[in-house]
């Protein structure tokens, strides 16, 4: 009888079995966890403490004069129907909830006086009553849920934006109403001690006030009715605009360029889109709220240019017009600061957008008493988290290598105890298939017969005498 030959185990083999042990598996996990894992969990969650120059007010509020304003344009969340993938909807929670953990994380950490999403809550103008209903949840339960524990709470502002009610000729009243039901009016004023915020619908501003279709030139009519009666108001504190389209200005200032179309001839006003106000409406904004020496007494807030900007508006005395000086743009991270007198100008902030696309964006507005000027003084800055895919990586990493630990430090032991425990020498000796039968007797000295290659013996051990069958 031909013995045998003991299998050899290849290099490759060897070094698998090396490889794939307990311990190794272990240190896996370990530095799958330590050097990947972690550090992604430390940035995601204290991102602020990462640009403590950038997300942090510039000094502590002192009294309940000072501001601070925690800025936020354009989340334009998007939606999803039956007939979308998976993965649009995987997407879809992934970027709610990315959007909320940039709100959730900064807000108990810099406890504004006001939070402001400055317009375009949503993606599109023209989704159905039904559809704006499930953005409208999503909005309020994943991007800004109104209880973190912050005490007191903010007072949050929701601005009206194109994609949200549409440009003048497209704005309606069924739009407007459903905004006003879940978000608040278009036109408002929300006032303080030495301090007052405007808000107000800057898509009906450049509208034509003989478009009477649909009724919007009321719309045009009412804001700037409204306008005319906050510029009235005998007010020496500081005035905050709060627009969703962004004042006119030259191209060069802002990545953005003036930029207009219509639905039909020019002279006839119907707005189809705008990137800025005209210059006109601007200048117009500017003289009534800022003129005969009010320059310094307030700033302009606003979104729609996902890029960003910051410019300073500064009257030129001999043409009594407005111009404007540039100080940032795009994606520079930047820290200002700005004196409040009358030479400094008007200072706009465009804030960046917090869609993952462009870094999600927060912008910092405060105002705080400066006792040696004997005034206020403003500072903005605009704190980046990143994009979105550092969201995604921090939860999936997060969960492989959790998996991973549980496996190798709690499975694994496990699994070679139990092996040990049965596989041990005089413990249980495993089956030996299609080896030397001979060794082997069952039953009342049953004899066994070398089984032909590829076949096993079959063994009846439940009769004396029982014969061997040969099965396939």
């Amino acid at each position: 009888m031909r013995r045998r030959r003991p299998t050899t185990l290849s290099p490759s083999t060897k070094l698998a079995d090396c490889l794939f042990t307990t311990f190794t598996v272990q240190l896996i996990a370990l530095c799958l966890s330590i050097f990947v894992a972690v550090p992604l969990a430390v940035y995601t969650f204290y991102y602020p403490s990462f640009h403590p120059d950038l997300c942090s007010w510039p000094s502590p509020r002192s009294s309940r004069r000072d501001l601070s304003l925690l800025l936020f344009g354009d989340p334009q969340i998007r939606g999803a129907d039956k007939s979308s993938s998976l993965r649009t909807h995987l997407d879809l929670f992934g970027n709610d909830h990315y959007l909320g953990h940039i709100y959730s994380t900064l807000l108990p950490r810099l406890r504004p006086s006001h939070v402001i999403v400055l317009g375009d809550l949503f993606s599109s103008q023209w989704i159905s009553d039904e559809e704006f209903e499930v953005r409208t949840r999503r909005y309020k339960n994943r991007l800004f849920p109104s209880k973190f524990g912050v005490s007191p709470e903010p007072v949050f502002l929701n601005l009206s934006g194109n994609h949200d009610i549409g440009y003048a000729h497209d704005v309606t009243h069924s739009r407007v109403r459903r905004f006003e039901k879940h978000f608040g009016q278009l036109n408002f004023v929300v006032t303080g001690d030495d301090f007052r915020i405007i808000v107000f619908n800057s898509m009906s501003l450049d509208g034509s006030l003989n478009d009477n279709e649909n009724g919007q030139a009321g719309f045009t009519t009412d804001v700037r009715q409204f306008l005319e009666d906050q510029m009235k108001v005998k007010f020496t504190g500081t005035t905050i605009l709060a627009t969703h389209v962004p004042l006119h200005k030259p191209p060069g200032i802002c990545i953005d360029k003036p930029y207009f179309t219509y639905y039909g001839e020019k002279s006839e006003g119907l707005i189809s889109e705008q990137n800025m106000l005209s210059e006109a409406t601007s200048q117009w904004i500017l003289d009534g709220f800022f003129g005969n020496g009010n320059a310094g007494n307030g700033v302009v807030i606003n979104g729609h240019d996902h890029e960003g900007c910051l410019v300073r508006h500064k009257i030129v005395n001999e043409e009594h017009s407005w111009s404007a000086v540039p100080i940032a743009t795009g994606n520079r991270r930047y820290q200002y600061d700005y004196d409040n007198f009358a030479g400094s100008g008007v200072l706009e902030v465009t804030v960046r957008s917090m869609s993952g696309e462009y870094g999600g964006n927060a912008g910092l507005l405060s105002r705080t008493w400066n006792a040696t000027a004997q005034d206020y003084t403003f500072a903005f800055s605009i704190c980046p988290f990143g994009v979105q895919h550092i969201w995604w990586a921090t939860y999936v990493i997060g969960i492989i290598s959790s998996c991973a630990l549980v496996i190798a430090f709690i499975g694994l032991p496990f699994l070679d105890e139990k092996a040990r425990r049965i596989f041990v020498a005089g413990t249980m000796t495993p089956p030996i298939l299609n080896s030397d039968a001979s060794k082997y007797y069952f039953g009342h000295g049953l004899p066994a017969s070398q089984p032909p290659s590829g076949r096993q013996t079959a063994v009846n051990l439940f009769g004396a005498g029982g014969k061997a069958q040969k099965r396939d």
